[in-house]
Formats: C-alpha cells, structure tokens, sequence
C-alpha cells in the first residue's frame, strides 16, 4: 500500500493499459508534466509490458481484473484523491461502477473516440447510466463533443475540447532520400474498426504498382497473423511489412503518405505523427478529420469501397505535387499541435473543479 507522504493534490488515472497507443501515449504526456504539481497514480487492468517511460514519482498499479476492485477500493480510502480521471471505454465502466460509492469525489471521462462501441445498447445505456455520476467530460475533438451533448443528454457546460498533441524534433532533416518505391505508413493498432482489412484489400487491386505498406501496431481484435493470412489470400504478401519502432526513416520523401482508415477516430494520434514526418495523408471523413487533413495536404475519402479507394492511391502515385502537400502537412503542426497550451487548459480544469485556492 503507498504510503501518504505528500500533501500535494492527488490524482488517479485509470486506463485499460500501457501499451502503445494514442490514449496511452497521451496519458505519458499528462501524467509526466502534472506530476510536477500533483501526486499522480496511475490504475491498469492487466499486467501488460509498459511501453512509454513514466516519471519515476508517478505510482502506477497493474491490476488483476478479477480483483481489481479490491486494491482500487483501498487505494481509494487510503490516498483519498481529489479528482480521479478515466481513458477508454473499459476503464470507464470498471473503475467508473466503483467510483458510485464515492460521490464527493469529482470524476473525468477523457473521452476520445465517436462511440463505435455504442451499437451494443447495453454498452451505450449503462455508459450514459454512468455520466449521471461523472462531473466533466473532456474531449480531444469537437465532433466528440458533440456525440456527447446530442446523443448521451451531457450539459454543453459539462464538456470541455483539449486538444492532442505530440512531441517531436523540430530540426530540420538533412539528406533525406527519396525511396524506389512508393511506400505507406500505417500508425495503428489492429482494431478491426480501424481498417486494416480494407487496406490490404484496396492494396489487391495495386498488385502492379511498386508500393508497399508498413504496419506500425500492436495486437487487438485484430492480429499480425491474421493479416498475414489475408494478405497471401490476396496475393500481396510482399507488399506488407511490420515495423517495431518509429523514427526519423519514416519522414517525406522516404516514405510517400500515412493513411488513417479508422471509422471512428475523430482525432487520431496518427495525423499528428504523419505531420512530424511530413507525410501528405489520406484519411477517412470522419469526426474532426477534415480539419486536419484537405487537398493542400492529402485527400479525404468517404467511400470503403477498395476499389475506389486503389484508384486514390493510384492519383496520388502519379501526383506531382507531393512534395508542396508534404510541406503543408509539417506546417499544420503549429495549429493543432501546441504542448504548452495543451497543458495549461487541463491544468487549469484541474485547478478548477478541485477547488483549489
């Protein structure tokens, strides 16, 4: 049991858990700044490997699921945290059922995607039954938001916009090498809701072309094996690859374009990583993606067609003009990528709904 040794507000984040992902990448981020100001307790509900580096003063607790609510109740009456944050559906209706028993502590829901999960009424009811307990609701998009107020009754003075962003070098990259091949990358754990599928069936009608796909996530729903099997279905099993870590390799003209194909990501991480590496994108219309991506920097599709779909990567294969829309994508970070505003907004909610003097 942690002992109290501090009489800094303390915040407890829950979470499903640490692996990567934009949630989890986003929680990194956070949790490593307010640290600085609060006691910071993270609550996962497996053992999984953590896959980001967290402050060494943050306390993190991987949970049994089984009895996860045993340790998390005593954590709870023994540390008493003022404001107790949730990322993710599961985290939500787990930590958020136990989280009744306590009224006078405030509750956040981080609320990131468009509610795909919601086609399962029990899922949709009992999450709207929870909100009747939670005190603020922040969103990483507008279109989030709006979900929230018009299909689940939240208050519009309830729900706040924050902004994601991402840490990256600001210098400039010298000798960068165009590539042989017209390569893709995909940032994206294997969610079936995400497309993955839809990507290598739209690659089937490309079998022609020199290009090629990189996977850059981990196993879900959805698994590497799984891929691999459809692809040599397809007969596009050397188009595929999967990478295990990111960097500078990945930047315009290396690599040609990011696709986010997800159904329900209103503000991926992937955009803003696309960005940094100067990657003209095509992107699914979805939530607040049209504000991030347009025909200065990409294309926005609204068919799931593959075949059409193959016909767009096709134009963009022969489009001269990708190097202006990779300019325009690294230049879209200074709009919706701004750490320090990122962090003054949830500092001064924090600040807000505790009360603090």
């Amino acid at each position: 049991m942690e002992k109290i040794n501090s009489n800094r507000l303390k915040l407890f984040f829950c979470i499903n858990d640490l692996q990567k992902g934009g949630a989890e990448k986003q929680l990194n981020y956070l949790a490593n700044y307010l640290c600085i100001y609060y006691d910071i307790y993270i609550f996962t509900l497996n053992y999984k490997k953590i896959e980001y580096k967290f402050d060494k003063k943050i306390k993190i607790y991987q949970m049994n699921k089984i009895f996860f609510f045993y340790k998390f109740l005593i954590e709870i009456l023994v540390l008493r945290p003022k404001i107790v944050f949730f990322m993710l559906p599961k985290s939500y209706f787990l930590f958020g059922t136990l989280m009744i028993l306590f009224p006078k502590i405030k509750k956040v829901l981080l609320r990131r995607s468009l509610n795909y999960y919601h086609s399962n009424f029990f899922y949709k009811y009992y999450e709207i039954f929870l909100h009747k307990f939670t005190h603020l609701f922040i969103c990483n998009s507008h279109a989030a938001k709006n979900n929230l107020i018009t299909k689940e009754n939240i208050p519009k003075n309830k729900v706040n916009v924050i902004s994601n962003y991402i840490e990256f070098s600001k210098k400039e990259i010298k000798n960068r090498k165009k590539s042989n091949k017209f390569k893709i990358l995909c940032i994206s754990n294997f969610h079936k809701y995400k497309g993955h599928l839809l990507i290598l069936k739209t690659l089937s009608y490309l079998k022609n072309f020199p290009i090629t796909i990189y996977f850059f996530g981990e196993d879900k729903d959805l698994t590497k094996k799984e891929l691999i099997k459809v692809s040599r279905k397809l007969n596009i099993y050397n188009k595929i690859n999967f990478i295990k870590k990111i960097d500078q390799s990945f930047c315009f003209p290396n690599f040609s374009l990011g696709v986010s194909f997800s159904k329900t990501e209103s503000f991926p991480n992937a955009i803003l990583e696309y960005f940094t590496f100067r990657l003209p994108i095509l992107a699914y219309n979805t939530g607040d993606i049209k504000k991030l991506v347009s025909d200065k920097n990409g294309k926005i599709f609204k068919s799931r067609n593959p075949k059409i779909l193959s016909q767009i990567i096709k134009n963009t294969f022969y489009n001269k003009n990708l190097k202006s829309k990779s300019q325009n994508s690294f230049n879209m970070l200074k709009i919706f990528s701004d750490k320090k505003n990122t962090l003054n907004k949830y500092c001064k909610i924090i600040d807000k709904i505790a009360c603090v003097e």
